[in-house]
């Protein structure tokens, strides 16, 4: 438990480290908090000891640990509401595309708004049918499906077929799949079913396409932003940007969540990751910001909570478009 004054030592130190990316003398905060730079001493020290500020080299100022900066940020919850203008933006973002190109274009418009990268996650999702399945031959011995759901999503999938049927199998195939309406999991036995009926030629590619079916419906990542952190200092570290490559090449599973909000919050070492849970037609997913420790909190904290609010129609909960 913090007393009043090592919450505002806290939230100085953090606040003027996101600013300027130095630490913080004692000096600075006493003249903000009108003290004795002793008295500010005895607050680092409490502090230290609870784990939440540290002295980065003798003779320094402090900056906060990531216990520090998720205890300052918690102080910052519920986030508040984005401006109406950033929200008009975004909802003309929603309307006005669909399926991959939308969830393309909503990471890049919260990368955007934030100042940070930014990785969306949509998991796979059995459920759903596939409308069109089209397939086109690679190599000699592959061939390319290409699903189109009916969430506006697309799914590929690499096929190992030798030799690669002939332009008019594969059409004959694509036209057996087309009226198979069931969920992308029943898929491989409807179409092992179908092609019982079927030329031996058009039975094998069904065949290989059902063997291949089940890594159609992988999670799906979208990831935008990462040129945005090189003009902060810490892009100057090769550990700290390979940490943020992985979360945007690989996702942000499995994390530690810190605390229950609307937004979660977790640390890589030096690396920040800002998550809300996102509900909407492609099904239950999460949206990250992915930035330095440093981060400026507040504002992330709003930008991710209202993208989410407007990918699932909620915006009005808390202010709306009108």
């Amino acid at each position: 438990m913090l007393l009043e004054r090592q919450t505002r030592v806290l939230h100085l130190v953090a606040e003027t480290y996101i600013d300027t990316a130095k630490p913080v003398p004692s000096s600075h905060v006493a003249r903000h908090l009108a003290c004795s730079s002793a008295t500010v001493r005895n607050e680092f020290a409490a502090l230290e000891e609870q784990g939440l500020l540290m002295q980065p080299h003798t003779s320094a100022g402090r900056i906060p640990t990531p216990l520090g900066f998720g205890r300052y940020a918690r102080d910052l919850l519920p986030p508040r509401p984005l401006p109406y203008a950033a929200r008009e933006r975004l909802h003309a973002t929603l309307a006005a595309q669909h399926g991959s190109a939308l969830l393309r274009s909503l990471a890049a418009s919260t990368a955007n708004l934030a100042g940070y990268a930014v990785v969306l996650e949509v998991p796979g999702d059995g459920s759903v049918r596939a409308l069109e399945v089209h397939l086109s031959p690679l190599t000699e011995r592959r061939v390319l499906a290409v699903a189109v759901l009916e969430n506006g999503l697309t799914r590929d999938l690499s096929i190992d077929l030798d030799p690669t049927p002939d332009e008019e199998v594969l059409s004959d195939a694509e036209r057996a799949i087309r009226d198979l309406a069931v969920p992308l999991t029943d898929m491989p036995n409807a179409m092992r079913e179908r092609a019982r009926t079927l030329g031996e030629e058009i039975r094998r590619t069904l065949h290989a396409l059902a063997d291949a079916w089940p890594a159609l419906h992988p999670a799906e990542l979208f990831s935008h932003g990462l040129s945005l952190l090189f003009d902060e200092p810490e892009s100057n570290d090769p550990s700290f940007l390979r940490r943020v490559a992985l979360h945007l090449e690989r996702g942000t599973h499995p994390w530690a969540t810190v605390h229950d909000a609307p937004v979660d919050l977790a640390y890589d070492e030096d690396v920040a990751l800002i998550a809300a849970p996102l509900s909407s037609a492609f099904g239950a997913g999460r949206l990250t910001l992915v930035g330095p420790s440093r981060m400026r909190y507040d504002r992330v904290f709003s930008v991710a909570n209202g993208v989410a609010r407007q990918l699932d129609g909620s915006d009005e909960a808390y202010g709306g478009l009108a």
